[in-house]
Parts: C-alpha cells; sequence; structure tokens
C-alpha cells in the first residue's frame, strides 16, 4: 500500500524565530529598489525579452513586405543576377571566373582557401586587378561579431573621367541565403541566386535586401524568427563592412594554354579591359 507524505521543507527542523529572521533578512534583500521574482516573471510574459538576436531586423522596413510582393522580389534578383549589355567588363570578368573556376575545380570541396587564392591568381594573370578581401566585425546589441573572404576586382575604365568601379566575386554564394523549411517564394528566390557571384557592390546590396527580406517572410509564415547570420545587417557586413585586400599571394598559377587568345580577336577591345587575354569558355 502505497504512503504518501508531505515533502520536508528545508526549515522545517527549524524554530519559529528562525525562520522569522531568514524571512526577514530575504525581504531586505529583495527590497533594495529590485523587483521581486513574481514580478520579473510576469514582467517577461506579459512584455517579452527586452532584446534578442532574433529581434526584428532594423534594415528591413517595417513597410517592405506591404510594398513589394513575392513576385516583386524574385523579378529584382532576377534583373541584379541577369546579363546587362550596358556591363561588357563584368560578362566579360564573369567568363573569367567561371573558366578559372573550372580549371581549379579540383581544390573547391578539398580546400576553399587555396582555390579562392587560385581563382583571385587567375584573375591577375589574365590582368585583372583581382584580390583576395577578409572582412571583419564585431559584435553589438543588433549583430554578432563575424569574419569573412571573398574576392574583389576593381575596374578603371580607359575614360579617365568616370571613376573605378569595384566589383565583387563570391565562389559560394548562394548557400549564404539558405534557411530552414523555405516557402514557395523563398525557394524561387534561392533557385535565381547562382553559385558563383559576379556584380558591382549596387547590384550585390539589391539581391541581399530583396533575399533577406523575402528570407524574413518565409520564416515568419513558418512560425520561424530568422536567424542573426541571415539577417540583412549581417550579410551586408559580409561584403561592405570593413576589409583588408590581399593583392599578393604565394600561389601561382599554371601556364595559360593554347585556349588562351587575344582579346581584339574575339571582338574585345583592349582598352575596354586591364587585360591582354580572354579564355574561351
Amino acid at each position: 500500500m502505497a504512503i504518501f507524505s508531505r515533502t520536508k521543507r528545508v526549515t522545517d527542523p527549524l524554530d519559529d524565530d528562525a525562520k522569522a529572521r531568514i524571512l526577514s533578512s530575504h525581504s531586505y534583500i529583495l527590497d533594495q529598489d529590485s523587483p521581486r521574482l513574481c514580478e520579473l516573471v510576469h514582467g517577461f510574459l506579459e512584455d517579452g525579452p527586452e532584446e534578442s538576436f532574433y529581434d526584428s531586423d532594423p534594415d528591413l522596413s517595417e513597410t517592405s513586405s506591404a510594398e513589394h510582393s513575392g513576385e516583386a522580389s524574385v523579378e529584382i534578383v532576377r534583373m541584379a543576377v541577369s546579363f546587362s549589355d550596358s556591363d561588357p567588363y563584368r560578362n566579360l570578368l564573369l567568363a573569367h571566373v567561371l573558366r578559372a573556376v573550372e580549371v581549379y575545380s579540383g581544390f573547391r570541396s578539398r580546400n576553399k582557401t587555396v582555390f579562392r587564392d587560385k581563382v583571385a591568381s587567375f584573375l591577375r594573370e589574365l590582368g585583372h586587378d583581382a584580390a583576395v578581401c577578409v572582412s571583419k566585425w564585431t559584435s553589438s546589441s543588433k549583430l554578432i561579431a563575424g569574419s569573412y573572404h571573398f574576392i574583389d576586382v576593381v575596374h578603371k575604365p580607359s575614360d579617365n573621367d568616370q571613376k573605378a568601379v569595384r566589383y565583387l566575386v563570391d565562389l559560394d554564394f548562394a548557400s549564404e541565403f539558405e534557411i530552414a523549411r523555405p516557402t514557395r517564394e523563398y525557394t524561387r528566390v534561392l533557385q535565381l541566386l547562382p553559385n558563383v557571384f559576379v556584380g558591382n557592390e549596387e547590384n550585390l546590396r539589391t539581391i541581399v535586401r530583396e533575399s533577406c527580406d523575402a528570407a524574413k517572410r518565409s520564416m515568419k509564415s513558418r512560425g520561424l524568427s530568422l536567424p542573426p547570420w541571415r539577417r540583412s545587417s549581417y550579410l551586408q557586413h559580409k561584403w561592405f563592412g570593413p576589409y583588408k585586400r590581399k593583392v599578393g599571394s604565394s600561389l601561382g598559377v599554371k601556364p595559360l594554354n593554347s585556349d588562351a587568345v587575344s582579346c581584339r580577336s574575339l571582338g574585345f577591345d583592349d582598352g575596354a579591359v586591364n587585360t591582354r587575354l580572354f579564355i574561351r569558355a
């Protein structure tokens, strides 16, 4: 037969005077301008936590979802990643990057650092002002610390009146936007993002803004919070935060083979790009 007894409290062995002294001392501690535990718990349940890395992203406007439908985000990203006749240098650079990725594909899964350096060296051999960039930032109330590696290429147009344009090259771009349980809308956005990105800063900012906006809508519709490493502010720091540019590299490239031909023979003006060679894709 089961026997039930009241669980003894730690104060049971004490007499009434001892219990009174303990309770009075605890009351004194709690009264020192501090809310009682029950008040703290009640406040948390009523108002929620004061601050969290999963709070709403300040970079994403509250009216963004209302102003841009899912279709609008898809179309904006599609235009940002597509070829443009108005930027022939970007198209040429992309062809060179894809050729370098093909040549050094063996390093891609074995050593990403070597793979990135090889691609940058390959571009420099073709005359591009390419370098490996390392961005690094510290944590703040709305941002977790991090660092990131990518390639940039600075193009100086032949017209001296035009400013130099900075192009960014990311060799594992699409994976930076993957999230859990994506909606159909966000899956379409992900399908548009290339594995290898080549574009100017304006295009990249547009892609980051629209993709993060779509990711936030996707997570919210699933009842999930957007993690801090997928927030717009965090991704912006990867490519646009403080960085150091490493131009030199101890990793060389193999001599160009017979597929290397002059730009002019393929219809490219030597003055339009700081390179003498073009690789057939």
